[in-house]
């Protein structure tokens, strides 16, 4: 395992063996976190795959594999595991195929779906307009953002404010990046000294870098947050909630795949998989009640 993804682990391995849910043993996945509940197989559904899917027996997956609970790699620094994994092979169940995981980062998600790299994207993506303008998307989970500390500190963040005068970590192409730009003049307006925002190119080294005290405070989804927090409570905090936010899977702006796929998440929720899957990384309150098509628009 390479250095930073091996210290990541370190700060969360003695929490998460209490609870049963470890990284696994050096050098080998765990096999509690390999295991997948599966969605139930359809032919019928199969001929709805592009020939390019049918022909590989596979989606390919894009995932940002740096944000526990939703993706991350495992101890053996190969196998990605987390919700969105999991959810991804549920789906593919569902059309009798497996599925591909392709690691990237959440700036070149889009980028990538536009240029037919993968075939879905389940990356913690908030489909936003910009992002729709360039792709379709079906939504599967109620996130949100969340603001994590060290645990020798103890301001709050109730809002924007509250990160004034700090140095602040987002990860490059993030939502959470957007939205602090778009709030450049919140701390003038309030007569306070700026934010300082540290940009970073995933979870990983987002978290890292607030162990290490290069940040103050780390603003990102509500999931990675709330996730570190719980299993690491001696190494840092949650600072502060925010507003709840809709994830979706993308897919290619206009793919035939759009409606199919949103019925093979239709079904996961009605049949109960999909509730089995939240469970399993603690995201139960996360959950959705029906899935909707948000149509790429100009």
């Amino acid at each position: 395992m390479n250095r930073t993804r091996r210290l990541f682990a370190a700060a969360l391995v003695p929490a998460l063996a209490l609870t049963g849910c470890g990284l696994g043993s050096a050098g080998a996945a765990d096999p509690a976190l390999v295991a997948r509940p599966h969605g139930r197989c359809d032919p019928a559904l199969t001929t709805a795959l592009p020939a390019p899917i049918r022909q590989r027996g596979a989606f390919r997956v894009a995932m940002v594999p740096d944000t526990p609970p939703m993706a991350y790699y495992a101890e053996d620094d190969a196998t990605i595991v987390g919700f969105d994994r999991d959810l991804s092979q549920a789906i593919a169940d569902v059309f009798c195929v497996g599925t591909d995981p392709v690691p990237t980062n959440v700036d070149a998600v889009v980028p990538g779906l536009a240029a037919g790299r993968y075939d879905l994207v389940l990356a913690s993506l908030s489909p936003t307009a910009e992002r729709r303008k360039k792709a379709d998307f079906v939504t599967y989970y109620n996130g949100g953002q969340g603001f994590l500390a060290n645990h020798s500190t103890d301001f709050p963040v109730d809002s924007y404010v509250d990160l004034c005068g700090h140095e602040v970590g987002v990860v490059v192409g993030s939502v959470q990046q957007g939205q602090l730009d778009q709030a450049a003049g919140t701390c003038a307006a309030a007569g306070r000294p700026g934010w300082r925002l540290s940009l970073f190119p995933n979870g990983t080294a987002a978290v890292l870098a607030l162990r290490s005290s290069r940040i103050d405070v780390l603003y990102f989804s509500i999931s990675l947050t709330q996730y570190v927090a719980s299993k690491s409570p001696d190494l840092f905090r949650l600072a502060g909630r925010y507003k709840r936010a809709i994830v979706a899977l993308g897919l290619k702006r206009d793919s035939p795949l759009t409606g199919a796929v949103h019925e093979a998440v239709r079904r996961l929720m009605a049949d109960g998989t999909y509730r089995t899957i939240l469970a399993k990384w603690g995201l139960q309150e996360n959950h959705l009640d029906t899935s909707e098509i948000l149509k790429g628009q100009s």
